[in-house]
């Protein structure tokens, strides 16, 4: 009977042992994340006033902010401007921009100088995410190359902020479009 025991314990433990090996991750190395390039993106909309052309530059301002409203509202805009007729324009777009709800941190307002016409200049940076092409996966592979490539890809090109990403900051930012 004592013989017995020990042989089944003997097999119990070969058992477990074996169930515990059996299920431990022993081959291949850990899925390494994608280097990606960030870059900023300067996009700027100039309106020079020409012969007292106030009237349609405003509609051609008003025009370019209503089509690239939530780029806009999302990442934010400076107005520059050079001469009286255009400040009157500034302060319209800036109006425009609040009643849309954007938030006024992201946006600024400068005169510049040394300009010989009167012009008004709308910009705004967008970071923009520059990732590897990726090959595809081949399933008895697995582990080897760069497994996580298209979905790590798909997460940078899906943020609105990057650059937030980047420098570490983790907060939620929500943009919602103001109902009307």
């Amino acid at each position: 009977m004592k013989t017995s025991q020990k042989n089944t314990t003997a097999g119990l433990m070969l058992l477990l042992v074996s169930a515990i090996t059996a299920c431990s991750q022993s081959s291949g190395p850990s899925v390494e994340g994608n280097s990606v390039l960030v870059t900023p993106v300067k996009y700027e909309y100039t309106v020079v006033v020409k012969n007292n052309a106030s009237r349609q530059a405003t509609r051609e301002i008003l025009a370019y902010m209503e089509k690239n409203e939530q780029q806009l509202l999302a990442h934010g805009v400076e107005i520059s401007w050079q001469g009286s007729k255009t400040h009157k324009i500034a302060q319209k777009a800036y109006g425009w921009l609040i009643s849309r709800g954007i938030l006024l941190e992201k946006m600024s307002m400068t005169s510049l100088e040394n300009t010989n016409d009167d012009r008004i200049i709308l910009s705004t940076v967008i970071h923009q995410v520059q990732s590897p092409s990726c090959n595809y996966s081949i399933i008895s592979n697995y582990h080897h190359g760069n497994d996580g490539c298209f979905p790590d890809s798909m997460r940078w090109q899906s943020m609105v902020y990057p650059d937030n990403k980047l420098a570490g900051k983790g907060r939620l930012s929500i943009v919602s479009p103001v109902v009307r």
